[in-house]
């Protein structure tokens, strides 16, 4: 009697693991990849340089943040604060330094996972 109540024991238990397993994982992100699918592109134009993103996946589970830094010296110039939905595109402009011809880059640094930082776009305005 004592061994059937182990097994039986031991059958819930397994169960009940494979069903929590399966709950948790249905509520884990994929991989980061998946989830951050954006195009951005650059234009400049009189030393400003115009910037849009769209975010060609599904709708960012968090906010991220959009920071456009000058190059050379790693300074921040611009940071916005969006969560973008699916397909949606946003346009922001930042003026250059006329006759410096900097170089900018964007990062976007997300909330719900961990990017080392690297930009995700460069360009330098004339």
């Amino acid at each position: 009697m004592t061994k059937i109540l182990k097994i039986f024991s031991a059958a819930i238990l397994f169960c009940a693991l494979s069903w929590n397993g399966e709950a948790l994982a249905q509520g884990l992100p994929r991989a980061p990849k998946d989830i951050l699918d954006m195009n951005v592109s650059i234009t400049c134009k009189d030393g400003d340089a115009t910037f849009t993103i769209t975010n060609k996946g599904e709708a960012w589970p968090g906010v991220g943040n959009l920071s456009v830094y000058t190059t050379g010296v790693t300074k921040l110039i611009h940071n916005r604060r969006m969560r973008l939905g699916a397909g949606q595109r946003v346009t922001f402009r930042v003026p250059g330094v006329a006759g410096d011809n900097p170089e900018f880059g964007l990062w976007v640094d997300t909330s719900w996972f961990k990017r080392d930082f690297s930009y995700d776009a460069k360009i330098t305005c004339s």
